[in-house]
């Protein structure tokens, strides 16, 4: 069961967000888009989520800038991403990515509320 957790940030922070983030590990499949139709999918996992974005660790070091096609890997939910953000762990072997979806809202499938723990979720932050 996946387990989500709220990130902690200052209210002038969140305030100027666009939607809260979630600290929540999400199986995906990324590709920029346009590759070729034999290209490979790389398999990651998001660190953290927002409405309109999220986090990733990734092997490919994808510039600012580059159109991601976006695929949850347990399901036939796609969508597009705008990185928008990246940095490169002390490892040089993996990179964070940060993207901004370019579909409408709803690609988590989950609520996300102005205050408090999204609908769906625990106390304890377990997807219900």
């Amino acid at each position: 069961m996946p387990v989500a957790r709220m990130e902690g940030a200052s209210p002038e922070r969140a305030a100027r967000r666009r939607s809260q983030r979630i600290v929540m590990r999400v199986p995906l499949f990324v590709s920029p888009a346009g590759a070729p139709p034999n290209a490979e999918w790389e398999p990651v996992e998001t660190l953290v989520i927002s409405l309109h974005g999220g986090l990733i660790r990734s092997h490919q070091q994808f510039p600012v800038g580059t159109t991601l096609d976006i695929r949850m890997r347990n399901k036939l939910s796609s969508t597009r991403g705008r990185v928008v953000w990246t940095g490169s762990l002390a490892n040089q072997i993996t990179f964070e990515v940060g993207f901004e979806i370019l579909g409408p809202p709803g690609f988590w499938e989950i609520k996300f509320p102005v205050g408090g723990a999204p609908a769906g979720l625990t106390k304890r932050g377990t997807l219900i």
